[in-house]
């Protein structure tokens, strides 16, 4: 499926949004028994020395199997949808802009909810492949439409030359 100029203009606010928060330093669980560590910068008090932020929220606790999926989740179901080969997780999380291990609890919960896949990789014997399931394939159409949708209504209030316009002010900003 061809990508639309509004699902094009999506992808690169994601890839702008997460090369701006690439060097800033995430916020940490709480670790029973030890404070977090002390880092320049402003603090409550003003310049000097200050604890980050702990984090707080869905990060902290993960749905059970079976529950909804979550946006990355269904982002992966639409990668997929491009690749009906497979395509290794180290690579998926290069496309994606994530740590492979981050992504392993998704992949888990989508492949027990029969979603997807591990299969041999033919072409290298120590690495597997995430393949949809036809459950998964008819999914990821779903996730399409429903990203397409979305998409076009984010952009909608764009004129055609005003999304050609910031389609070429991403591709400068995401260059180098």
């Amino acid at each position: 499926m061809e990508k639309t100029k509004e699902q094009m203009l999506i992808e690169k606010l994601r890839k702008a949004g997460h090369k701006t928060r690439m060097g800033m330093r995430p916020c940490m669980p709480p670790i029973p028994g030890m404070r977090p560590p002390m880092m320049p910068g402003m603090g409550p008090h003003g310049p000097g020395m200050h604890h980050p932020p702990l984090c707080k929220g869905p990060i902290e606790g993960r749905p059970p199997m079976g529950a909804p999926m979550f946006p990355r989740e269904m982002l992966l179901l639409a990668l997929l949808e491009e690749n009906e080969n497979g395509v290794r997780q180290k690579d998926i999380a290069e496309k994606i802009g994530i740590n492979a291990s981050s992504l392993s609890e998704q992949i888990d919960r989508l492949e027990q909810d029969h979603y997807l896949e591990r299969q041999a990789n033919p072409e290298d014997r120590r690495s597997t492949l995430i393949v949809l399931t036809e459950k998964g394939k008819a999914r990821a159409y779903e996730v399409l439409d429903e990203r397409q949708k979305a998409a076009a209504d984010f952009c909608g209030k764009l004129t055609e030359d005003e999304k050609d316009a910031l389609i070429h002010l991403l591709d400068k900003l995401l260059a180098g």
